[in-house]
């Protein structure tokens, strides 16, 4: 018998080891990515399989026009929406502007796997399921901290968005902790000189800063579920973020953001700078790569065969 071909389609880099990872989960099904956004070669090579695919997963909801999903309604083809952020933002304001185009929402079937995604997305009435799909690389915890940091991450290109101001103001209100900052290299205003900007980080280099910080902080206005925050808990590092989850230390605000470093620092220094085994036992639970693919690749087949 034929495998059944699933083409995933979205940020490349993303899709490609999705679509690797499935496929070493279920060698029953051969899974296809293209970029077919902004490489011409992979939209025809998109063209020209789509006829005998099964299935066309989009990491990516879809509310304006598309001439890529045009042909995948034309061929009548199982779609799936595997929202991933900043696209709710965007299909909520359409819908409130009256603006969104419905067409392939409402002929998809559409995953979220944040409870405040599932919120976000009943919002412009559709209905939504959530199905977890993220894990994190395996990263070994450190034995003890040699000292207590706080690392984070913020865009150059997108400050406000990661709360730049709200870590500028926690470093004002901690001088003798070190915030350290990947993403950002060069600031034109003022910052506390307990900043540490490390610029763009390799792969291994982002590794080495997750491992060795006790307290891993990210303040962003707007989220998916992050795959920093998992390999984070995965390493035993406290989570303070802005989005509420098991094992996080969920802030709203400065102020709180503020009362939480305090709280997990002493929390830290009372366990003598060990990591948590909490969070660790909890992210190897919760977000087991192996259980999480079975699963999504579960919900695949459900799909197909209705």
């Amino acid at each position: 018998m034929p495998k059944k071909i699933i083409i995933l389609v979205g940020l490349p880099l993303f899709t490609r080891k999705m679509a690797k990872d499935l496929g070493e989960m279920d060698p029953s099904k051969k899974f296809l990515t293209f970029d077919t956004y902004y490489s011409i070669k992979d939209k025809i090579l998109f063209f020209l399989a789509l006829p005998f695919c099964s299935m066309v997963i989009s990491f990516n909801g879809v509310t304006d026009k598309s001439g890529t999903l045009d042909w995948v309604l034309r061929w009548k083809k199982k779609l799936i929406f595997q929202w991933m952020g900043t696209d709710a933002l965007l299909a909520m304001h359409r819908f409130k502007d009256g603006s969104i185009n419905r067409t392939y929402i409402d002929y998809a079937r559409n995953f979220v796997d944040s409870p405040w995604q599932q919120e976000e997305i009943k919002s412009i009435d559709l209905p939504i399921h959530i199905v977890p799909f993220k894990y994190g690389r395996e990263l070994t915890p450190l034995q003890n901290y040699s000292k207590i940091t706080i690392f984070t991450y913020v865009a150059e290109s997108r400050m406000v968005f990661y709360g730049w101001d709200k870590i500028k103001f926690a470093a004002q209100k901690f001088p003798s902790l070190e915030f350290r900052v990947a993403g950002l290299k060069n600031v034109s205003e003022e910052y506390p000189s307990n900043i540490k900007l490390l610029g763009w980080l390799e792969s291994e280099e982002m590794d080495k800063e997750v491992v060795s910080a006790p307290i891993f902080l990210r303040m962003t206005d707007h989220d998916g579920f992050s795959v920093t925050v998992i390999e984070a808990l995965s390493v035993g590092a406290e989570v303070i973020w802005s989005h509420p989850s098991e094992c996080i230390h969920w802030v709203k605000n400065q102020m709180e953001l503020v009362n939480k470093i305090e709280e997990v620092t002493a929390l830290i220094q009372n366990r003598n700078l060990t990591p948590s085994c909490e969070n660790i036992n909890f992210s190897k639970k919760t977000y087991n790569k192996n259980r999480l693919l079975r699963d999504y690749i579960s919900n695949i087949d459900n799909f197909l065969n209705r």
